[in-house]
């Protein structure tokens, strides 16, 4: 078995079929479908099993609902095949997502990354791009592609997987994919990032990324983000300083200022002495690093990042409680941003 695909579905029974109908029409055949349904309240249980009795490619597994991340975990640790690929339930891939993919993978210990329709490469590459090393490292960066970490459009090596324990971290509510993703790229040496738009991704409200969680599970987001982004850009010849802002221009600045805007978003359960206490808990070199290197867009992302760099609290909590409020207005009665 070379490739095992896997999905997780939690009540998608909307869009589950024509998703799994999009698999099963590979244009490569040396695949098995792993559908890990994370304790679904609809239909879509019923829907895996029916695909399972039909067609002997599919393996189709319940458990109780532990989430997306535990789903996936499953999913590997069941996996036959040599490679991974993941796929969401209520998105599609065209004939050669897995084809295309595959014929990329010209050593075991490296990631094909994809290219999503309408994503931040489309347009950008011209031919199939092959990487290693230090100049891996330099263009992820360069080019934004640390931003697409999710796990869909990519094929990993499992045996890499399985031999350094790489896994979706459960208990984080935000930011799991992102920790898995710089995890498996710390462990390899070569990347290949292909033209080919093969992955459809249905864009649904509800986006977890707009969602806040407590503080104690964005700061571990966030904590575990500056880790292993650290750990990637030291593979670069480059000055501490030039490290330091290689990193905090990427991802660990969005982790951390949702760490800031969890305590005045509406949702956190903290009093006020309580949100002060935390963020007065937090490094101060946190926040000069933010301040630093953050580029925020727009008055009100100035001022909120203006405010967390001098470590301004009351007024961030005033300041910040205002705009989240007043964003959810605009919503509310139709407006536009």
């Amino acid at each position: 078995m070379k490739i095992s695909i896997i999905v997780p579905v939690y009540n998608t029974e909307k869009y589950l079929k024509r998703c799994i109908d999009s698999i099963l029409s590979q244009n490569y055949a040396d695949f098995e479908l792993l559908l890990v349904d994370d304790g679904s309240t609809d239909g879509s249980g019923a829907l895996c099993d029916s695909y399972q009795q039909k067609d002997s490619r599919v393996r189709v597994f319940h458990q109780k609902n532990a989430g997306v991340s535990a789903a996936r975990n499953y999913g590997v640790d069941q996996a036959q095949g040599e490679w991974v690929c993941f796929v969401d339930s209520d998105d599609e891939v065209l004939p050669d997502y897995l084809s295309d993919m595959i014929k990329a993978a010209d050593t075991d210990e490296c990631l094909v990354i994809g290219n999503i329709c309408k994503s931040r490469l489309t347009g950008l590459l011209m031919e199939d791009v092959y990487l290693d090393g230090k100049e891996m490292v330099r263009y992820l960066l360069d080019h934004s592609v640390l931003q697409l970490s999710g796990p869909v459009a990519k094929l990993f090596n499992r045996t890499v997987l399985m031999k350094n324990d790489i896994r979706f971290p459960v208990g984080v509510h935000y930011g799991e994919d992102m920790i898995h993703f710089f995890r498996y790229l710390n462990k390899i040496h070569r990347v290949v990032l292909l033209k080919s738009e093969n992955y459809l991704v249905n864009m649904r409200d509800g986006s977890l990324s707009t969602s806040y969680y407590s503080f104690e599970s964005e700061y571990e987001c966030f904590q575990n983000c500056l880790s292993e982004m650290t750990a990637f850009v030291w593979r670069l010849d480059v000055s501490p300083e030039e490290q330091t802002e290689l990193v905090w221009r990427n991802r660990t600045s969005d982790t951390f200022l949702r760490c800031v805007k969890c305590l005045y978003a509406g949702t956190s359960s903290y009093n006020y002495q309580e949100r002060l206490h935390l963020l007065r808990g937090i490094p101060k070199a946190y926040f000069l690093n933010f301040g630093r290197y953050f580029r925020p867009q727009g008055f009100s992302s100035k001022l909120i990042t203006f405010l967390v760099r001098h470590r301004l609290f009351t007024l961030l909590l005033l300041t910040g409680s205002v705009y989240e409020q007043h964003g959810t207005l605009k919503k509310l009665i139709g407006w536009r941003r």
